[in-house]
């Protein structure tokens, strides 16, 4: 299983809008997928069908789990597509103060909760809050690609040395081979200030860390996001639609998911 997270302490990034859409054109495209929501504004969670004042009762979110010594991931899990599980979020005000309060390796339990699901999925795509506490820790901590959006505004460069810094220890300490890419979000061609922020992002992260996709700025992506749908799915001939399987195939390069399959398949035929 190949971990992607989407980190951004910043935002208004088109984070959870970029995983949801991720999620779901891989599962699409054939790839076992599991997304995790750390949020607790569970906007991913309610935008793929969880019913989020059922969870506040049932408390099986991301949190607890991280939480539970005792039950299996799979007890956490919500199919909300075929070849789509979640592990949903809510507001739980207690379990964020739990979690910060584990006094040794908070930033490794959800990896230690998560290592039996490797072989039931191809990806994990995790959905991070706005914020660098334990929730986005944990998850930089077992990822194989941290995906940083950035939108085209004037603000989205702030802080992002502080992020870099703070993922820059996470792999030190946890994911030695995690790879980082920038991702453009939000971005409009023929807007002076979108080149210029994409201009300003390839000057930090270098062309090599940067996706070649970027993700317009579309009222489409929205109205899908408000049925509860992906814009893969309410308009598959729209320009989003075909940036974000542009993604999804760049992804495949970058985690050399291709050659892994081709190499598998190979194995199996003999």
């Amino acid at each position: 299983m190949k971990i992607i997270v989407l980190a951004n302490h910043k935002g208004g990034c088109a984070k959870t809008t970029t995983s949801m859409s991720l999620a779901v054109t891989m599962a699409s495209a054939g790839s076992r997928v599991l997304a995790i929501d750390l949020d607790q504004q569970g906007n991913l969670s309610a935008s793929l069908g969880a019913d989020l004042q059922e969870l506040e009762e049932t408390r099986l979110t991301s949190y607890r789990l991280m939480l539970d010594e005792k039950r299996d991931f799979s007890d956490y899990l919500i199919k909300v597509r075929p070849r789509l599980d979640l592990i949903p979020a809510c507001l739980d005000s207690d379990a964020e103060a739990l979690l910060e309060g584990q006094s040794v390796s908070r930033e490794l339990l959800l990896k230690q909760k998560l290592a039996a699901a490797h072989p039931a999925y191809d990806f994990c795509v995790i959905d991070t809050p706005p914020s660098l506490r334990t929730p986005t820790l944990s998850a930089l901590a077992m990822s194989d690609l941290t995906i940083v959006p950035i939108e085209s505004s004037m603000f989205a460069l702030l802080g992002l040395g502080q992020l870099l810094r703070t993922i820059s220890k996470v792999r030190r300490a946890h994911a030695p081979d995690m790879q980082l890419m920038a991702l453009s979000t939000m971005y409009t061609s023929r807007q002076n200030l979108d080149k210029g922020i994409r201009e300003k992002v390839l000057e930090k992260f270098t062309e090599d860390f940067v996706f070649r996709t970027t993700i317009p700025r579309t009222v489409q992506v929205g109205q899908a996001t408000a049925t509860l749908q992906t814009i893969m799915e309410t308009a598959p001939e729209s320009a989003a639609a075909f940036a974000f399987r542009k993604l999804v195939a760049e992804i495949f390069e970058v985690l050399g998911y291709e050659q892994e399959r081709e190499a598998a398949s190979k194995r199996n035929s003999r």
